[in-house]
């Protein structure tokens, strides 16, 4: 079996909520950006001007999400770097 036979049989046993994040990292994966590039743009980005209810507002649902991966452990993760 083939890895795309087998990642093509792994998706089908998933449910959808899994199906749908893994496809979110599959859309991203093809939109492949170099560390370097993703640095940059991370470095770039304006700077959120928040009043401190909604920070703290962003912050608790950041929170509720749950556990959270770096790029660089995403990476790891998927053997990409």
């Amino acid at each position: 079996m083939s890895e795309l036979e087998r990642l093509i049989e792994i998706a089908r046993v998933l449910d959808p909520a899994k199906v749908h994040a893994l496809l979110t990292v599959a859309e991203q994966m093809t939109d492949f950006v170099s560390d370097e590039e993703f640095l940059r743009r991370i470095n770039s980005a304006p700077p959120l001007d928040l009043d401190e209810d909604t920070a703290a507002e962003l912050r608790a649902a950041l929170s509720e999400r749950g556990e959270t991966i770096s790029h660089e452990g995403l990476k790891h993760k998927l053997s990409l770097g």
